[in-house]
């Protein structure tokens, strides 16, 4: 289960580590937030798990993309372009994350429901 945890906090890893990239550097977050969404799905047992597993996936991207625009707006480019291009990848971000997290979560959640009713 750590390992789970773990896994989801490496969009946080990557955002720091790629700061440098900018904006370009966050072209492979969706991707990597829907492979993730996935993996809690198929890899968690009840729908309480996916939903704690779908939370620290979200925690992750909310601090990812913040200190990665924090960091590049302060040893990069403090620019107004880059200040509005980061606040709206911070938003399609929590978006994204929260959305498929709504649906993974009712997905696992009915699925269960079936397997408990047969």
């Amino acid at each position: 289960m750590i390992l789970k945890v773990l896994f989801n906090y490496s969009i946080l890893f990557l955002c720091i580590v790629g700061f440098s990239g900018g904006a370009v550097s966050d072209l492979i977050l969706p991707v990597l937030q829907l492979y993730l969404c996935w993996f809690n799905y198929e890899h968690s047992r009840n729908w309480p798990t996916v939903l704690m597993l779908e939370v620290h996936l979200l925690i992750s991207t909310i601090l990812g993309l913040y200190f990665e625009g924090y960091l590049y707006l302060r040893y990069i480019s403090n620019d107004a372009e880059s200040i509005l291009v980061f606040r709206e990848i911070l938003k399609i971000g929590i978006v994204l994350v929260c959305v498929m997290g709504i649906i993974t979560t009712s997905l696992k959640y009915l699925s269960t429901k079936k397997i408990a009713q047969k």
